[in-house]
């Protein structure tokens, strides 16, 4: 087997610092994990996690297609993904477009507005939320089935204690994806830290849409019945989120804000031939 160079085609968008790489050219699954890791090893990027566009256009009245590189979901992504294909389509202003992305059921609708870049996204509904005990404190646990996510509050966002979280719940549930949520009372601040099994990675993640959703969800439910606000600041960004509670169920879970977003760039990665 030898190494074979290949031109790629990127984009680097920055959803409240969840810096995700778009790849615009095609590739098989098999390459997912090796481009992805050459992409994320190009420092001037920055680059968290990395996006594979399948169909930007929508062709066939579908809508438009993309997957992560582990086939997880992420709401950051998929709102940075809306946005580029309302512009790829020349959508002028404030449009909704759905979009079919991985780790999701269902095609998400987002909220683009095209001027401001400002994107608002209703997101999966979880598939169940429970609260658990685990090492002696106490944790909300939001299932999504492409990513199984725990809040804890008050306890340090640091490798080892995310190491054991993990251990836990992929011994326990086996999750395609997990995240701990450290969220700290007295700073008013969420750590997002997040592993994906198939390309075995850890982030502590400038911001995480689907935990942001997951974090707003158990609070929503905490609080009760009614519309709750939240505004989550994270080490690299702000995400908001505003939750629907009725019957003790988070019927509606939205985030929002803006996303930056580069030109398309040209860059080179080696494949095994």
């Amino acid at each position: 087997m030898s190494k074979v160079k290949s031109k790629v085609r990127i984009q680097v968008a920055d959803p409240a610092g969840n810096i995700t790489i778009f790849v615009h050219d095609r590739f098989d699954r098999s390459d997912y994990a090796s481009v992805a890791n050459q992409l994320l090893d190009m420092k001037e990027f920055h680059g968290e996690q990395v996006c594979y566009i399948l169909d930007l256009l929508g062709e066939g009245g579908k809508p438009p297609k993309m997957e992560m590189c582990g086939l997880e979901f992420c709401g950051n992504a998929s709102r940075s993904f809306a946005l580029i294909a309302s512009k790829a389509q020349n959508l002028k202003g404030e449009n909704d477009i759905l979009i079919d992305v991985s780790g999701s059921d269902e095609d998400l609708n987002v909220s683009v507005n095209t001027d401001t870049n400002y994107t608002k996204i209703l997101m999966p509904r979880a598939l169940r939320v429970f609260s658990e005990e685990i090492f002696g404190y106490p944790a909300q646990i939001a299932d999504y089935g492409g990513i199984m996510h725990v809040v804890v509050r008050n306890i340090e966002a640091s490798e080892e204690t995310f190491v054991k979280y993990k251990e836990y719940i992929n011994g326990k549930y086996d999750p395609p994806a997990m995240g701990v949520m450290f969220w700290d009372e007295e700073t008013k601040s969420l750590t997002p830290v997040v592993y994906v099994k198939d390309v075995d990675t850890t982030y502590f993640e400038g911001s995480c849409g689907s935990g942001s959703t997951a974090t707003g969800t158990c609070f929503g439910i905490l609080d009760g019945d009614g519309e709750h606000h939240y505004s989550l600041p994270q080490p690299a960004g702000t995400i908001d989120v505003t939750c629907k509670v009725e019957g003790g169920i988070a019927k509606e879970v939205y985030i929002e804000g803006p996303v930056g977003l580069t030109d398309i760039i040209e860059v080179e990665v080696e494949l095994d031939r």
